[in-house]
C-alpha cells in the first residue's frame, strides 16, 4: 500500500508561513494599521495548494498511486486536534463571557467550524467579514480552515482522477489553471460594487481559485522530472523575481481596499499568481538569498507555530477585549502575548506529539488513557453548544425588568403594520406571531446597517458614503417598497447611528449642538413627509433603548450607544419634534431602561448581541407594543 511521505523541510516556507500569519493577526488587532492584512489569508491558500499538489504529486511518483485515506489521516492528524482544543476553549469562554442570547449562535458556529462549514453558515448568516460589528463570532476566522478542508477532501480525488487520463504535468497544470479561471471568474460575476462582499468572500466557490493556482503551480513546478531537468536555470531566474513579488504582496497589505471593486474582478487573482513565485522560491532545493531571509529564525519561529496562533488570536481578540482591558495599547499588547503563548503551548505539547507519535502521543506511556481523552472529546464538544445554553448569564446581564402588557382586544378592521428602519426592527419582526394577533399583519421595510435618513453619517474626519445597497434603499427603495405594501401605521425606529456625529453637504453636525437638533428634527420632517406621500398612513416613532454592548475595539461607535446620556438626547429630541408635529412616540426607553440596563425581559434575555432582540423577547416586546399600535391606529386622523 502506498504510504504518505512528507516533503523535505524548507525553512523559508516557514518564514512564508510567519508573514501571512502576523498580517491577519495585525489586520484583526487594527484595521486601520494594515488594511490589507487579510491577504495573508490568500497567501496560505496558494501555498496550501501547492503543497498539497507536490506532496501528492511526489507519492505518485514513487509509488504510481495515491493513497487518498493516509492523506485524509494525516490532515486530521495535522489539523484536528488543535482545532478541537480552541473550540472548546471557545465553549468554556462563551459560558462566562458571552451574552447570553448570544450563545446559541456561538454554539452553532462551533459545530459549523468542527465539521469544516464555517464559511457557509456565515455566508448564508450575517457575520460579515469586513463589518465592525458589535459581536462578532468568536470562530468567525475558521472560514478559512474549513475551505481549505473542503479543498483537502475533493482535490485529491480529482488529482487522481486527472492523472489517470493525463499524462503529463504540463497538461495537469493546464487543466488545473482552467478551473482556477473558472472560479475567478465566478467571484467577478458574483460580486456585486458597494455592496457586503461576504458572498465572494465566503464562498468555496468564489475563493477555490486562490488554492487552485497553488495547485497547477505545483503540478507544473514541483515535479520532480521537472525540477531536475531545469533546476539551476529555474531557480536562479525565480530567485531574481521573487524579491520584486515579495515586495509587491507585502506592500499590498497596506494599500489594498477590500471595497475596491478590483480587488474582487481580477485583483485577488493577480495578487494569487504573484504569490506564486515567492513560494516556489522558499522551496527551491537550491538555496539562495530569498530562503537565507524567509528562514530567519524570528520569522520561521512565527511560521512553525502559524497554524495555532491562526486559530487562537481570534477568540483572545473577541473575548479579551475592551470591556476587560481600557487601554488599547496595553490590550494589544495582552491579546499578542496571550496569543503567542496559547499558540507556543498548542504546538509544543499538542501539534508536535501527535505528528511524531499520532494520538496515543497526548498522554505519554499510557495508551488506554490517550484512547480515552480522544474518544470522550468529539462527544464533549459536540455536546457543549447546547451545554453552553445551561449556564448563567453573566452577571452584567441578569438584570432583569418586568414588562407591564397592555389589554389586548382585536380590532375590528385587520391592519397592515410596517416597520422601517435597520436590523433592529428586522429582530423584533421574527417574533410576531400572526395566529396570536390577528387584527395585525406585521410587514417590515429594513435595510442592515442602514438608515431612510437623507444625511449620512461622520466618520473619521469626513462624510462616510452609504453602501451602493444602502444607497439605493436610502434613496428611494423604502418609499417605494412602503408604497407597495400601503400600511395603515408606519412604525419608524430611531436609530442607534443618531448618537453620533452626522454630516450634511461636506460638513461636519456634531452631537449635542443646537445644530445637530435642528438636523435631527429636519430629518424626522422629511421621513414624515416621504411616509406621508407613499400613503404609509399612521406615523409612529419608537425611541431609543439603551444598550450595554461590549466594545471589542472594532466600532469606534460603540462607545456612543453605550452612553445613557446621549440616548436621553436624541430621545428629548424626537419627544420634542413630535409633540410639534402630532406624531405618537412608542417609549422604549421608559418600558427597558428605567432604573438603568437591563438584560433580560421578563425572565428572558433582552438581546441576542446586547443589540438586537431574541426571539423570545421578541414576542414579548409585541405583547407590549400592539395595544399601543391599536391605540394610535384608533386616533388616526
Amino acid at each position: 500500500m502506498a504510504k504518505h511521505k512528507s516533503l523535505p523541510y524548507r525553512p523559508a516556507l516557514d518564514g512564508l508561513r510567519g508573514v501571512a500569519v502576523a498580517a491577519v493577526v495585525v489586520f484583526h488587532l487594527n484595521k486601520s494599521a494594515l488594511p490589507g492584512g487579510w491577504l495573508g489569508v490568500d497567501l496560505f491558500f496558494v501555498l496550501s495548494g501547492f503543497l498539497i499538489t507536490s506532496l501528492l504529486l511526489t507519492e505518485h511518483n514513487r509509488w504510481g498511486r495515491i493513497s487518498l485515506g493516509g492523506f485524509w489521516a494525516s490532515r486530521a492528524r495535522r489539523l484536528l486536534p488543535s482545532l478541537v482544543l480552541m473550540l472548546l476553549a471557545v465553549l468554556t469562554a462563551s459560558a462566562f463571557l458571552a451574552e447570553h442570547g448570544r450563545r446559541p449562535a456561538i454554539g452553532g458556529d462551533v459545530l459549523a467550524a468542527f465539521f469544516y462549514v464555517a464559511n457557509w453558515r456565515f455566508l448564508l448568516g450575517d457575520e460579515q467579514y469586513f463589518a465592525t460589528i458589535a459581536m462578532p463570532s468568536p470562530v468567525r476566522h475558521t472560514w478559512s480552515l474549513s475551505i481549505e478542508e473542503q479543498f483537502y477532501f475533493v482535490f485529491p480525488l480529482l488529482l487522481a482522477a486527472l492523472l489517470v487520463v493525463v499524462r503529463r504535468r504540463v497538461q495537469l497544470a493546464v487543466v488545473l489553471g482552467v478551473l482556477a479561471t473558472a472560479s475567478a471568474l465566478w467571484m467577478s460575476v458574483k460580486y456585486v460594487p458597494g455592496v457586503d462582499p461576504s458572498r465572494v468572500y465566503y464562498g468555496t466557490d468564489t475563493r477555490i481559485f486562490e488554492l487552485l493556482i497553488g495547485a497547477a503551480a505545483g503540478a507544473l513546478l514541483g515535479a520532480h522530472e521537472f525540477a531536475e531537468r531545469t533546476r539551476w536555470r529555474v531557480d536562479g531566474m525565480i530567485e531574481r523575481l521573487a524579491w520584486p513579488a515579495i515586495a509587491l504582496f507585502v506592500s499590498s497589505f497596506f494599500l489594498v481596499d477590500e471595497n475596491s471593486p478590483f480587488v474582487f474582478r481580477g485583483g485577488l487573482a493577480l495578487l494569487c499568481l504573484i504569490a506564486v513565485v515567492p513560494i516556489v522560491a522558499a522551496s527551491a532545493r537550491t538555496r539562495n538569498s530569498f530562503q537565507r531571509l524567509l528562514g530567519w529564525e524570528p520569522l520561521r519561529g512565527l511560521g512553525l507555530i502559524s497554524y495555532s496562533l491562526y486559530l487562537w488570536h481570534w477568540p483572545v481578540i473577541v473575548f479579551l477585549n475592551a470591556e476587560i482591558v481600557a487601554n488599547p495599547w496595553v490590550r494589544a499588547l495582552a491579546q499578542v502575548t496571550l496569543s503567542l503563548g496559547l499558540a507556543y503551548a498548542t504546538w509544543r505539547f499538542v501539534e508536535q506529539p501527535i505528528r511524531r507519535g499520532g494520538f496515543r502521543a497526548l498522554v505519554p506511556g499510557r495508551p488506554a488513557t490517550s484512547r480515552a481523552v480522544t474518544i470522550a472529546t468529539v462527544p464533549l464538544l459536540l455536546a457543549g453548544p447546547f451545554l453552553v445554553r445551561l449556564t448563567p448569564a453573566p452577571a452584567a446581564t441578569v438584570r432583569n425588568v418586568d414588562l407591564a402588557v397592555g389589554t389586548y382586544v382585536p380590532l375590528e378592521e385587520r391592519a397592515v403594520v410596517t416597520l422601517i428602519g435597520n436590523s433592529i426592527p428586522e429582530s423584533l419582526k421574527t417574533g410576531f406571531d400572526a395566529a396570536e394577533y390577528p387584527d395585525i399583519e406585521a410587514k417590515e421595510v429594513t435595510s442592515i446597517g442602514c438608515d431612510p435618513f437623507v444625511s449620512n453619517r461622520w466618520r473619521d474626519g469626513a462624510v462616510q458614503p452609504p453602501s451602493s445597497e444602502c444607497r439605493g434603499w436610502k434613496d428611494g427603495g423604502w418609499v417605494r417598497a412602503l408604497g407597495e405594501q400601503r400600511p395603515a401605521l408606519t412604525l419608524f425606529f430611531v436609530p442607534q447611528t443618531t448618537t453620533g456625529d452626522w454630516g450634511d453637504a461636506g460638513r461636519k453636525i456634531e452631537f449635542g449642538t443646537p445644530a445637530y437638533d435642528r438636523w435631527l428634527a429636519g430629518e424626522l420632517t422629511t421621513l414624515h413627509r416621504r411616509v406621508t406621500s407613499a400613503k404609509g398612513g399612521r406615523f409612529v416613532v419608537m425611541n431609543l433603548a439603551c444598550h450595554r454592548q461590549t466594545d471589542f475595539g472594532f466600532d469606534p461607535t460603540i462607545k456612543n450607544v453605550n452612553d445613557d446620556r446621549r440616548v436621553q438626547h436624541v430621545n428629548r429630541v424626537v419627544a420634542v419634534w413630535a409633540k410639534q408635529a402630532g406624531v405618537p412616540v412608542i417609549d422604549q426607553y421608559k418600558a427597558l431602561c428605567t432604573g438603568g440596563y437591563h438584560g433580560s425581559v421578563n425572565g428572558v434575555p433582552l438581546y441576542k448581541d446586547t443589540l438586537h432582540f431574541t426571539p423570545e423577547s421578541a414576542r414579548i416586546m409585541w405583547s407590549w407594543l400592539v395595544p399601543q399600535l391599536q391605540t394610535a391606529l384608533q386616533s388616526r386622523g
